[in-house]
This record gives structure tokens, sequence and C-alpha cells, in this order.
């Protein structure tokens, strides 16, 4: 969700009259990543946002493994 607000917040600053530039400055984004949420549209945006949520990750099989390392050793958090 909080990606889905980011995309809001450059839009609504473009429309306010900033500069990619000064977009990428206040929201501290690289100019590249302001330039492709422009370039989406909110339907575009969204399933983005909802496909984030649903694809696998490399390291789901060892999820269980690495958070018994965690809990064993705190220091190395």
């Amino acid at each position: 969700m909080e990606k889905l607000l980011l995309y809001l917040r450059v839009h609504q600053l473009k429309e306010q009259g900033f500069k990619v530039a000064a977009i990428a400055k206040k929201l501290d984004l690289s100019r590249n990543t302001v330039y492709k949420y422009l370039d989406m549209t909110f339907e575009e945006a969204s399933d983005w946002v909802n496909s984030l949520n649903h694809r696998s990750k490399k390291l789901n099989p060892y999820r269980d493994r690495i958070l018994g390392w965690l809990n064993e050793h705190p220091d190395l958090a």
C-alpha cells in the first residue's frame, strides 16, 4: 500500500508544478523511479503493487531456518 501512496504523491506534486528532479529530491527517490510512476496509469500501478504481494521470493524455502538463526543469535540482526 505504501508504494501506491507514493505513486499518488508523485502525481500530486507533478500536478502542482514540481519538476521531476524536485519530486525526486522531496520524496527521496531516484529520477528514474519518478519517471516510472509518472508513466504508469493508476490501474497499472494498482496491478503492480498487487503483484508485489503475490510473487514468490527466492529465500522463502529457507525462511524458518533464517529466522531460527536470528532468534538464536540476535546480535546478527
